[in-house]
């Protein structure tokens, strides 16, 4: 679903972010991505969206080069991607339905699909019945189940998760890597970045450490 060969990153300001990066992320496979702060685990992720491009390699994401990819057909690749951030982006100057619902009314859905689609990804969180509330009335927890129902809720091929449960206890912690299991076990293909090693270490999945841009160690 993912590979990266020989995938390097160098900012304008001379600051290599990945060197010779190498992984394959098969379709349906979930896996961390961890390293210290400054390791390159963020840069990765974007290389994946097309937030930024490589300087030298080949990302391939579901068979195809997206290096190749046009201006006009990136809205179009992101549409198979959802993104969880550790700071939510929530908006709250709308109800918990309209954050959820925000990619799909971008995307162009139709209005009763959207009902559907956005209640379908509340109740999969466990949220449901918030729907007509204001996100700045939640906890943290609970806003980050909004972010991960905004994420899903267009069903995407591969979700991507940058340091998900930064800013959460380990109960709350563990509830949201479920949530993310659970994804993965319909089919999802999963990638999240987190520095939380021991979290990472009780999941029992594929781990890839980065160290300085390099691609330390790749393995369970």
């Amino acid at each position: 679903m993912i590979r990266f060969s020989n995938v390097s990153k160098r900012y304008p300001e001379g600051h290599d972010a990945l060197r010779d990066v190498n992984f394959t992320l098969q379709r349906g496979e979930m896996a961390f991505l961890t390293g210290h702060s400054g390791a390159g685990k963020s840069t990765l992720l974007k290389l994946i969206m097309l937030m930024e491009r490589p300087t030298r390699g080949q990302v391939m994401v579901a068979n195809q080069d997206i290096a190749q990819f046009s201006r006009d057909d990136i809205p179009y690749h992101r549409r198979r991607i959802g993104v969880v951030f550790q700071n939510h982006q929530l908006l709250f100057d709308r109800t918990i339905f309209d954050n959820v619902a925000l990619p799909l009314n971008i995307s162009g859905y139709d209005p009763d699909d959207t009902g559907k689609r956005v209640r379908a990804a509340l109740d999969k969180v466990g949220l449901l019945h918030k729907e007509k509330l204001n996100p700045i009335t939640l906890s943290t927890g609970e806003q980050q189940r909004i972010g991960i129902a905004r994420a899903i809720v267009h069903k995407p091929q591969v979700l991507l998760a940058d340091e998900p449960t930064g800013n959460l206890d380990p109960k709350l912690s563990a509830e949201i890597m479920s949530l993310f299991m659970e994804f993965n076990r319909h089919g999802t293909t999963v990638l999240i970045a987190s520095h939380d090693l021991a979290l990472i270490s009780r999941m029992g999945h594929r781990t890839m450490i980065l160290d300085q841009g390099r691609m330390l160690r790749d393995g369970f």
